[in-house]
């Protein structure tokens, strides 16, 4: 049966020498996989691997069987075109590392459409701003909203975030805590907006620690996440 849907693209693996398998984040069924034949021949094709740039938004045709985990992807058509993340070398790293982050918590088939809202939402706020050096930063933590998984927010003065129990605090009772600098650095992010206009966040360290600390976030609290591999491109851009 024929579906149609918008689709985020997450990226891609090669399925043989003239295909692929696409995973993507949909608007209506969640995490998908579709497989593309003959992608990499020579022959006139309805979609190119210039069409499948990470993060990319599309409306997309496919064979939707309940019976497979990877359908065949009918068509696409490109319903957002970026004018900057495909072409500022800054926005292509955080771009990738993104793919391959959200590749890496968003595996599951159910459909979740507030969430699919907010990731393309910001990327388009993304793709239109220049005030993004701590944009990565504030997408994963904005996302932990919509996965059930949001750090406790705590105005006092404290030393402590327990990782395992998700709050602020003086006494972790868990093994699995961050103290220092990231701590203040959390409490004055969280819940703020991509635009803010403070002083949080300033210089290459504190952004490296707080990226740290989201991922050792996520391994805790998302079954079978494991750190991108992108991380320390990433990091090389910002230092």
């Amino acid at each position: 049966m024929l579906a149609n849907t918008e689709a985020i693209i997450l990226g891609y693996i090669n399925y043989s020498e003239s295909s692929i398998i696409l995973r993507a984040y949909t608007k209506d069924f969640g995490y998908k996989s579709f497989i593309i034949r003959g992608i990499r021949t020579k022959k006139k094709k309805k979609i190119t691997l210039g069409q499948l740039q990470p993060l990319t938004i599309l409306d997309i045709e496919f064979n939707n069987s309940k019976n497979n985990n990877i359908s065949y992807l009918k068509s696409i058509k490109i319903i957002e075109t970026f004018t900057s993340i495909n072409s500022d070398i800054i926005k292509i790293n955080i771009s990738l590392f993104l793919s391959e982050f959200l590749s890496k918590t968003l595996t599951i088939d159910i459909k979740n459409s507030e969430l699919f809202l907010f990731i393309k939402q910001s990327l388009l706020w993304f793709d239109n701003s220049n005030n993004i050096s701590n944009f990565h930063l504030l997408f994963i933590l904005k996302l932990t909203n919509y996965l059930g998984i949001t750090p406790k927010f705590s105005s006092e003065k404290v030393s402590f975030f327990d990782i395992e129990n998700g709050v602020f605090t003086d006494a972790p009772t868990s093994s699995s805590y961050f103290k220092g600098q990231v701590v203040k650095d959390l409490q004055s992010i969280l819940g703020i907006k991509f635009d803010y206009n403070n002083n949080v966040l300033t210089n290459v360290n504190q952004r490296k620690d707080m990226l740290n600390f989201l991922i050792s976030y996520f391994e805790f609290h998302v079954p079978g996440f494991k750190k991108p591999k992108s991380v320390d491109i990433l990091n090389e851009v910002f230092s």
